[in-house]
């Protein structure tokens, strides 16, 4: 049974919700929620089927590791999550790989993308089609790396709001990594993660290439409180935070966004969500950084990156590798949850990797 959704609850540390405890459940992950949820709307929320930085360093090493690129092999997978009453909810989350960019050997682009709301997948599809164009067509990608792919964020999502696709409240997260020789430009608007996989002493250490931007980061909170907008968690039938915190208007419980950047999204848009990227850099080094991994949230909501880097390099092959983490992230949402969100993983192995142990 589908529960009606309290009010906010005023803004404190949201409990993380579980199974077992006699309360009435609801649902922790959506990424849009609003004031009451009925079946109908929580299935369609689901997916029915129906000019700045320009200073920052561009030196880029053009050695032997780089030379013809540092992407030595890379697989996908992503797999339609699961929302009771709905045997018609279709997979949201997008991909996107691009092995040789923007017609360069020594460059490369992959995407992920989570969409959400009643068009969700129109609009994760609309920026796998016209984001990596709009970026490779930049013509300052070379010179102005961070200030060119922001602008190329904006524009997509401005083509976007032309596109016809209602994104009032629906939109999607995006973490994209551009690789030009050894550098690494990590591009994130929303909680989609990436990480890379190092070796230390023999062991895979996970590293961050990404932060989710959530409304629990206080720069991010200051930002939609500053353009009028409230941060506030849903609350149970008695009273209880739960889940995390949410974006909503002033004076309405809409549209309850569970992260502060996003494309589309207009009524979140209106204050402070924004679907400009936070670029961060990583300078690949050969034969320590092994491989990365980009995912959904759907990965990343009950694995951490350590767990995450360890179970893709317990794996032979990079497609059992993408299996056994999806999968296994599939097996946690059940435990945890009712529902289970669309999954989606990306593993890109580097040049000198040892893994996988076995190799196309």
């Amino acid at each position: 049974r589908i529960r009606t959704m309290q009010q906010p609850a005023k803004a404190k540390s949201p409990k993380k919700g579980g199974k077992g405890n006699g309360k009435p459940q609801v649902r922790r992950r959506l990424s849009v929620m609003p004031g009451s949820i009925s079946v109908e709307s929580e299935a369609k929320l689901d997916g029915l089927a129906i000019g700045e930085d320009e200073a920052k360093s561009t030196e880029v090493s053009t050695g032997a590791f780089a030379k013809g690129g540092v992407v030595k092999e890379f697989t996908s997978l992503s797999r339609v999550g699961y929302v009771p009453f709905n045997n018609r909810k279709v997979n949201q989350d997008r991909y996107t790989e691009h092995p040789s960019f923007a017609g360069e050997k020594t460059k490369s682009l992959f995407g992920v993308f989570d969409g959400h709301g009643v068009h969700g997948h129109d609009v994760s599809q609309f920026l796998i089609t016209h984001l990596p164009t709009m970026i490779a067509k930049g013509k300052n990608l070379e010179k102005h790396p961070h200030a060119q792919i922001t602008r190329s964020f904006l524009a997509a999502n401005a083509k976007l709001d032309k596109s016809g696709i209602d994104t009032t409240c629906s939109g999607t997260t995006a973490v994209v990594c551009y690789i030009n020789g050894t550098r690494i430009y990590t591009c994130n608007s929303g909680d989609s993660r990436a990480i890379v996989a190092t070796l230390k002493d023999g062991k895979i250490i996970a590293k961050a290439l990404s932060i989710d931007q959530k409304p629990e980061l206080e720069s991010e909170r200051e930002r939609i409180l500053e353009n009028n907008g409230r941060v506030q968690a849903c609350q149970d039938l008695d009273g209880n935070p739960v889940g995390p915190m949410r974006v909503w208007l002033k004076h309405q419980d809409i549209p309850g966004l569970a992260m502060t950047r996003s494309f589309g999204d207009k009524l979140a848009a209106s204050v402070g969500v924004t679907c400009k990227p936070e670029i961060l850099e990583y300078d690949l080094k050969e034969g320590v950084d092994q491989f990365l991994v980009l995912g959904s949230d759907g990965i990343w909501e009950f694995i951490s990156n350590q767990e995450a880097a360890e179970i893709v390099a317990t794996e032979s092959t990079a497609k059992a590798a993408a299996k056994a983490l999806v999968e296994e992230a599939t097996a946690r949402w059940k435990k945890e949850e009712e529902v289970i969100d669309d999954i989606t993983a990306t593993i890109v192995y580097l040049k000198g990797s040892k893994y996988p142990a076995t190799s196309k």
